[in-house]
């Protein structure tokens, strides 16, 4: 009976072309995905201040309605008071001495966070807006 051998040398590897073949659909690919990468990471951004623009806006209403006294009437001295350490205090009613207050966020990212922030003149407070305010 004839023994057959399967020792062949070309089944040994890749050849040089295949490896070229890999790399150059590797970098075709990996040309296609890192720039939708960055538009993800910058998405996420924009995302994040909006959330912290929102958070400021229902601390501001939480605190106006408890009574908390906030000082000024323009969006920078509003939210100043908010994102302070100490926050605005309620001096009267059910919430005497309370504390409210966004903390945690950088000068950056409140700066960022005001861009979607506006003063309401009719209402009196502030207004979250999904658009960057002008």
């Amino acid at each position: 009976m004839k023994q057959i051998s399967l020792n062949n040398a070309s089944a040994q590897g890749f050849s040089f072309v295949e490896i070229l073949a890999v790399l150059g659909v590797i970098g075709v690919i990996a040309a296609i995905a890192i720039p939708q990468l960055g538009g993800i990471n910058s998405g996420t951004k924009e995302e994040k201040n909006q959330r912290n623009a929102q958070s400021i806006v229902s601390v501001y209403a939480a605190a106006s309605a408890a009574g908390a006294t906030i000082s000024g009437t323009d969006v920078d001295t509003i939210v100043a008071d908010i994102t302070d350490a100490d926050g605005v205090k309620v001096d009267d009613g059910v919430f005497k001495d309370k504390r409210f207050s966004v903390s945690g966020l950088s000068p950056h990212d409140i700066a960022a966070a005001q861009a979607y922030i506006k003063y309401d003149e009719t209402s009196g407070g502030l207004v979250y807006t999904k658009n960057k305010a002008s």
